[in-house]
């Protein structure tokens, strides 16, 4: 899966159905461009020729595409290393995005910084979690809206194999 697709597929699901009806959609944002071709049409083009079909691929992610249990298999709950050259994702993303899993450390520290997870309009990614219960009783637990979706390449692209992280607007990562 190209960088690309990757980027499209997160933005595409953060900003589409699994979200609560009020609220509103995110545009989407490349963090990372690592080549490809890409898989929707430039907006800021003028109008362009016949439009193309396009084959469903991944990211054409939505409520009904998930399926449980959701599963990080290379990455998992664990301490951000500190690192003289803390990770970054390059260009950041625009939106503060949190990571979390389904597990106790990723709740702790959802509780211990709820507050300002709220404040900066952050959207979290659940990289594991059993079922639609599950996530659901998340979601309530903290107001904040998260989607359901493996985040291996995603965390592979920031440098990172652990979670709970904060991917700043900006790129930077922070536990």
């Amino acid at each position: 899966m190209t960088m690309r697709v990757l980027v499209s597929a997160i933005a595409g699901t953060l900003a589409f159905p699994v979200w609560p009806a009020d609220l509103p959609a995110l545009p989407l944002t490349v963090i990372h461009d690592a080549g490809g071709v890409p898989i929707a049409p430039d907006p800021r083009r003028e109008a362009s020729p016949a439009p193309r079909p396009v084959s469903p691929g991944p990211a054409a992610v939505t409520r009904a595409a998930v399926s449980f249990p959701v599963v990080s298999t290379r990455a998992g709950p664990g301490r951000l290393l500190q690192n003289p050259m803390p990770a970054r994702l390059p260009g950041g993303l625009g939106q503060p995005i949190f990571i979390v899993g389904d597990d106790a450390p990723s709740q702790q520290w959802l509780q211990r910084n709820l507050q300002a997870l709220h404040g900066m309009g952050a959207r979290g990614i659940v990289a594991t979690v059993r079922s639609p219960a599950d996530l659901e009783r998340l979601r309530i637990a903290t107001g904040l809206p998260m989607v359901p979706m493996p985040a291996d390449d995603l965390l592979e692209a920031a440098g990172i194999r652990v979670w709970p992280v904060l991917i700043a607007a900006d790129g930077s990562i922070s536990q």
